[in-house]
């Protein structure tokens, strides 16, 4: 097995009990399943899925990235970048209940402009697709959830379809953490996937969820508590009318010269807006900004 270039993972059932002795001479089913209808029952037979080098490689990335995550721009950038490599998606919503009188979190970190109307109609507490998607996934029993097009007979497509086709979602993965009364403490419902979904997905979920669920609760953590030279509630008092215009312009993709002649100014005065944007956001680029000034809702 070391000299393998895959590693496989087996997956059991907790009262699944093995011969040992009959196990030695037994060939390991690998099931496939239909990656678009997990059903719990999947857990009581041998599962096998093999992570390729790359895969183990991008998961030990994620799960290490993740561990620095205490603010909002950071949880952006690690969503938007790290967990690509095994998630592929543009919108992430998450949704965290620490089961205190306080209302319900409910955060997006999306690469492209989403209407906040059409936002708010998703996660409407009555009839929004985020928390109809949370019922769906603990209605059967806590089991990731795929919706992909591609499997239009499948049943919970077939619940959603509508909504997906409607609010241009595409295709939707979703899974979540619960408490041991089996409260769901968060969610996380990954968007417009540009890969077809597959159960590797399904496993991904899995195998991340811990780290999603340990990383929001950090940044959400840190957001609540933050004192001295908090930002929270005064995002947009941190840069100027002048510098929110640039950086939406930078967020464009305009070079500085295009940005001098739409606002009839400068490269040079471009440049040193651009310097000042940079030390107020402590950030060392460009992308980096955009994605801190998206992720503290300044630009949007």
């Amino acid at each position: 097995m070391t000299h393998d270039l895959n590693v496989s993972v087996m997956r059991t059932s907790e009262n699944a009990t093995v011969d040992r002795s009959s196990k030695k001479n037994r060939v390991p089913k690998i099931v496939t399943g239909d990656a678009h209808n997990i059903k719990p029952g999947m857990r009581d037979t041998e599962r096998f899925i093999a992570l390729t080098e790359r895969e183990i490689e991008y998961l030990f990335r994620i799960i290490d990235s993740s561990t620095c995550i205490t603010q909002r721009h950071q949880f952006f950038l690690w969503a938007q970048g790290e967990v690509q490599s095994l998630l592929p998606h543009v919108m992430l919503v998450c949704i965290f209940d620490d089961g205190s009188e306080e209302s319900i979190s409910i955060e997006k970190f999306s690469r492209t402009e989403f209407c906040a109307a059409k936002f708010s109609d998703l996660c409407r507490a009555e009839g929004g697709i985020i928390f109809r998607l949370m019922s769906a996934w603990s209605a059967d029993e806590n089991q990731p959830l795929l919706l992909c097009p591609s499997k239009p007979q499948a049943i919970a497509y077939r619940q959603f379809a509508n909504d997906l086709k409607r609010d241009a979602l595409d295709r939707i993965a979703a899974h979540g953490m619960h408490d041991t009364s089996g409260r769901t403490s968060s969610f996380f419902a990954f968007t417009q996937f540009s890969v077809p979904l597959t159960e590797r997905h399904a496993y991904f979920l899995e195998l991340l969820m811990p780290h999603m669920h340990t990383a929001l609760v950090r940044m959400l953590f840190h957001e609540r508590h933050r004192k001295d030279g908090a930002v929270t509630g005064k995002n947009r008092k941190l840069i100027t009318d002048r510098e929110t215009e640039i950086l939406r312009h930078v967020q464009s993709g305009k070079n500085n010269q295009e940005i001098a002649q739409s606002l009839n100014i400068s490269p040079l005065t471009v440049k040193n807006h651009i310097q000042k944007i940079l030390r107020k956001l402590d950030v060392n680029n460009r992308a980096h900004a955009v994605a801190k000034a998206m992720a503290l809702k300044i630009t949007l």
